[in-house]
């Protein structure tokens, strides 16, 4: 009897632990992510360069579902990876958060989802990532936090490809206010938002898309030094600062996606003021905007854009936006 049970509870050892590696299995090697990114040398040589770096391509032959977004090899070189030994020189940690903020769990058919502006979905790292769905033009667009999808649902027998035309930065940044301060070049932007006492509202849930002048911008608009700025009077800071901020979560593609065929369109902002948003386009494509007060002479050029934390988006301009001659 006891030798029964033995062979029994043998049996169920052995049943239990196959079941476990089936689960575990890999995915079938003549079609996983890994092997459709590595055929695809042409296009993918360089996140496969990062995948070999962080080792993460084992993740991509496990049976899944996962859904890669992948940056082409141009995305790389515009992001200032020259070659392929530029990748695998890069940081390992900076490699890894990129490959993770590019993975997401499951199927993803990006153009399933809704039409509608900026849908928050989850990466394998637990970050979030924003998804539009929309018609420009009576052509079908996706971007993911402004970055244009070129190419949808490249199967794999584990997943999805979807490839987008630039390096998407990983959020590093839990708040907008966090990421302003974090910016070297927005050390009188942020001054200036603690002297008007607009950090806790930054620090909300939001959404808020903000257009920060530099630092140059206020030397140039009057402010020699953040102690001038710290000399204000605080209601004066929070009218200019609340002019300088959207109510809403706003990617500059989201501008061309939203805009007429005048290419200009104009947003209330959070002091009730408009700007105006005028789209910047080569011909071709669009490749931009620049905002504009009433009372400026000039449009402000963004000098960075789609700095992305959970509330909002922080895009960075050459001078302040002026409500008034």
């Amino acid at each position: 009897m006891k030798k029964h049970i033995l062979s029994a509870t043998l049996l169920l050892s052995l049943f239990a632990c196959k079941k476990d590696k089936e689960e575990a299995a890999p995915a079938s090697d003549s079609n996983n992510l890994l092997y459709v990114i590595e055929d695809n040398k042409f296009n993918f040589s360089y996140f496969n360069t990062a995948l070999t770096v962080t080792n993460f391509g084992n993740t991509l032959t496990t049976q899944g579902p996962l859904t890669v977004l992948i940056p082409d090899n141009s995305a790389f070189q515009r992001a200032g990876y020259n070659s392929i030994d530029m990748v695998s020189q890069e940081s390992g940690i900076v490699l890894q958060n990129m490959v993770q903020y590019h993975t997401l769990n499951g199927r993803w058919q990006l153009d399933k989802l809704p039409f509608r502006f900026n849908q928050q979905i989850t990466t394998v790292a637990g970050t979030q990532l924003f998804v539009t769905h929309w018609v420009k033009d009576k052509d079908t667009i996706i971007t993911i936090n402004g970055t244009r999808v070129t190419a949808q649902n490249m199967p794999a027998s584990n997943g999805l490809i979807q490839v987008i035309n630039a390096v998407m930065q990983p959020l590093t940044q839990d708040k907008i206010s966090d990421a302003v301060a974090a910016d070297p070049s927005l050390t009188f932007f942020n001054a200036a938002l603690q002297q008007a006492d607009m950090k806790t509202l930054l620090r909300g849930d939001g959404p808020f898309t903000i257009f920060a002048p530099n630092n140059t911008a206020f030397k140039n608009a009057g402010f020699p030094s953040t102690d001038s700025i710290r000399n204000t009077d605080p209601a004066v800071l929070k009218s200019i600062l609340q002019f300088h901020i959207l109510n809403n979560r706003r990617f500059v593609y989201d501008y061309v996606l939203s805009t007429g065929q005048s290419n200009t369109s104009s947003q209330t902002m959070l002091n009730n003021s408009t700007t105006t948003v005028n789209l910047l386009y080569n011909g071709v494509d669009y490749t931009g905007i620049t905002i504009q007060g009433a009372g400026n002479t000039s449009p402000c050029q963004l000098l960075k854009s789609n700095v992305l934390a959970n509330n909002g988006v922080l895009h960075v301009i050459d001078k302040l936006l002026m409500e008034n001659f």
